[in-house]
């Protein structure tokens, strides 16, 4: 885990206390430069001194003091693990046992935040047992090493509710929940996360959703990259990703996340907020990735000139989101008046969203009957916006460098034509009677026309048995990148058991006490990457679940409401990129291509024409490392890539007369 996740995990799981002097803190440590040079200009260290007495200034203080420290952390650690060996209580049902630590009072919370998830996976791997518990400074963890335990957890939910962590520090620091709100958003939320569920989530509502969703992909797929050298002529999510022409106007180079992010929001968000909203607010997409990239720097409420990378982008990013979604509602709200239309004038161009019935309109009909503030409503329309996308995003880019890096190793390997096909091949063949792509007839030899793709009845991303190749592909990634953070508080205790591996028939059964939590989303990641689960589990492998026999991903429906939205998205969007795109490696430009192209333009030639030699280079694709976000994890750097139009599309079917 990151720093910031380990961080806001250690502070705000842990008792009050520790939540209350966390920020106090922050503050302290970020002024105590200049502390130190005021107490350092003034000479006050030697007025401080005058005060401690002799005795306490002696060097051979501190090996005495080095000494009491060493003997209180061992005593500790000796203690700590005398209790972790005993677990089991009366009537033969286990205590779920602490792991041992060695600081009192801090006790793991220091092993968390120093140590994160190489600590949590070191204590995986050492368990013998399906559980282990560990403690925040006072509050008592539970972490499930086993699906089947955790699948009887997900079943009794009467038994648990959200920690105070994820129902109100998240939504107040990280999506600025106003605190006046605050009694007011909690007593609504179950009716608001209904009405999300039925307007988009779920249902009707979601079938609507993806439909429009595919009505934009079968429009924008084919301008996925429209291979024009001037900035004024490139679509949005060109600009952003910086592409640039390297063989003439068949092929250019950009950044893949930046790219993925910028055109996957184009077709995720207008069927959610609108047409308007994207439109009027160009940087909707961008900001919302800024945000995504410091999420837990925000949920851990810093300001915003604490030195944290990132955090001012991300609170500067949160600023214009939240303000553009306040004036979005008040605009609903208090809709300007619409002049008098002319006869021969058509009203497009005047009409609001609130003319057109989308998910939002719907929530805001709810915030207008229970009187929700507008600051409260752009807070809980971020949280949505950015509980789909913070999802979508990076799985869409995960998959896409794995695709396309195995198939062109894969491809590069061998030149039979009687070799097995690649996983973008593999996808084609599953997908191509459902996303259809073609090739039509070019009006002018100069000008040739772009691809075009059209989809059939959105019923067959619902059906799970269809596409499965590409559906154990987004399994695959779910598995590898998902880094959810869901955690639930105990009201009632709760029992689980399971079979005894050594001594089959023979069931243990654990206890969990009622006030301690349970880390879902942290067993998940655990049980998700486990060798003892998975062969291989560091690795991506696209056919994982093609076959039964591998475990399934471990995934609980009410701590990911939009994984359902989510995937159908994702089977669209991958299926018409692999359809339509080629995409491989950009080689590394050394300080010599850099210094040609500066030179180039300098004395205004095209870069592309200098660039023949280095055309020849074949890019190597490396994985970038994955870093923590919201709910899966994001690369660390940029990927740059080269694309091309796939070639041998088939014509359309012209009707013969007669």
């Amino acid at each position: 885990m990151g720093v910031s996740r380990n961080l806001f995990l250690g502070v705000y799981a842990s008792e009050s206390g520790i939540r209350v002097l966390f920020l106090p803190l922050c503050y302290a440590i970020f002024i105590s430069p200049f502390v130190a040079l005021v107490v350092w200009k003034y000479q006050l260290d030697q007025t401080i001194a005058e005060y401690i007495p002799n005795d306490y200034k002696t060097a051979d203080r501190l090996p005495q003091l080095f000494v009491s420290l060493t003997a209180v952390i061992l005593v500790t650690r000796l203690v700590s693990g005398k209790r972790h060996g005993a677990n089991i209580k009366e009537g033969g049902k286990r205590r779920v046992q602490l792991l041992p630590y060695w600081v009192p009072g801090a006790r793991h919370s220091t092993n968390l935040i120093f140590g994160g998830d190489k600590w949590l996976k070191n204590a995986r791997d050492s368990s013998t047992m399906s559980i282990f518990g560990y403690n925040l400074a006072g509050a008592k963890r539970n972490v499930i090493l086993s699906a089947s335990l955790l699948d009887q957890v997900s079943s009794k939910t009467d038994s648990f509710d959200e920690t105070n962590m994820t129902s109100w520090v998240v939504p107040h620091n990280a999506f600025g929940m106003p605190n006046f709100a605050k009694e007011q958003y909690l007593k609504l939320w179950p009716r608001i996360s209904g009405t999300l569920d039925s307007e988009v989530m779920k249902g009707e509502g979601l079938k609507k959703v993806v439909t429009k969703s595919l009505s934009i992909l079968s429009d924008s797929l084919p301008d996925f990259i429209t291979f024009n050298s001037s900035i004024v002529d490139q679509m949005q999510w060109e600009r952003v990703a910086g592409v640039e022409l390297s063989d003439g106007t068949v092929e250019v180079e950009c950044e893949l996340f930046n790219l993925v992010n910028e055109f996957f929001c184009n077709a995720i968000l207008p069927p959610i907020t609108g047409s308007q909203l994207p439109e009027s607010y160009q940087l909707l997409a961008s900001d919302l990735a800024t945000f995504n990239q410091s999420f837990y720097a925000l949920a851990l409420g810093l300001p915003r000139f604490f030195p944290v990378p990132g955090l001012p982008g991300a609170k500067l990013a949160k600023k214009n989101l939240l303000r553009t979604l306040t004036n979005f509602f008040n605009e609903l709200a208090n809709p300007p008046m619409k002049r008098p239309v002319e006869d021969d004038e058509s009203e497009s161009g005047e009409e609001l969203d609130a003319d057109t019935p989308t998910p939002l309109t719907a929530l805001h009909e709810q915030f207008q009957h229970y009187d929700i503030p507008l600051t409260a409503r752009a807070s809980i329309t971020l949280e949505l916006l950015h509980s789909i996308i913070s999802e979508a995003v990076p799985l869409a880019f995960w998959i896409l460098v794995h695709l396309y890096s195995t198939s062109q190793l894969t491809a590069g390997e061998s030149e039979d034509s009687n070799r097995l096909l690649t996983p973008v091949e593999m996808i084609r063949e599953d997908t191509k009677a459902w996303a259809k792509a073609i090739q039509p007839p070019s009006l002018h030899p100069s000008f040739p026309a772009p691809p075009a793709i059209s989809f059939e009845p959105a019923d067959e991303v619902f059906d799970r048995p269809s596409f499965s190749y590409l559906r154990s592909t987004i399994k695959e990634a779910r598995r590898l990148y998902g880094a959810s953070l869901a955690t639930v508080a105990i009201k009632n205790t709760i029992v689980l058991d399971e079979t005894e591996s050594m001594r089959p028939g023979k069931k243990l059964e654990w206890e969990l006490e009622e006030g301690s939590c349970i880390d879902v989303g942290i067993s998940q990641t655990l049980i998700n990457t486990s060798a003892a689960n998975y062969i291989a589990s560091d690795q991506f492998i696209a056919d994982r679940f093609l076959h039964s026999q591998s475990l399934p991903p471990i995934s609980i429906s009410w701590a990911e409401p939009a994984e359902e939205l989510t995937t159908a998205l994702l089977v669209a969007f991958i299926s018409g990129v692999t359809q339509l795109w080629d995409i491989k490696a950009a080689p590394k430009k050394t300080i010599y291509d850099h210094w040609q192209e500066a030179s180039a333009a300098a004395s205004g030639e095209d870069p592309t024409k200098i660039q023949t030699g280095r055309e020849k280079k074949v890019g190597t694709w490396v994985i970038p490392k994955a870093v923590d976000g919201a709910a899966v994890k994001l690369p660390s750097g940029e990927v740059k890539v080269r694309i091309r139009r796939r070639e041998g599309l088939p014509e359309p079917r012209t009707r013969q007369k007669g």
